[in-house]
């Protein structure tokens, strides 16, 4: 699957995601659906990365310039490998 990595202010391919990448080990991943989703504003990215168990713990990728990367939580490895790519880097 072709992705895109890059985002401007206005959600649109422009500027380079991996300047915003957080530090420790996080990896970019993609919603395996997100052309098709509707929601407003959401590219379908996430940063990710494996913790101890084997599960993912997430942060934001903000969609806007200026904003930080945020956490989103921890996903069971299933859940989150049964949406979620890694995205082309």
């Amino acid at each position: 699957m072709a992705t895109s990595h890059n985002l401007t202010s206005d959600g649109d391919d422009d500027v380079v995601l991996g300047r915003l990448l957080p530090e420790g080990g996080f990896k970019l991943y993609r919603h395996k659906n997100a052309e098709k989703m509707r929601t407003k504003n959401w590219h379908g990215y996430y940063w990710a990365r494996r913790t101890g168990e084997g599960d993912y713990e997430i942060r934001s990728v903000p969609s806007t310039l200026g904003e930080h990367s945020v956490p989103g939580g921890v996903f069971t490895k299933e859940s989150f490998e049964q949406h979620y790519e890694k995205a082309d880097s």
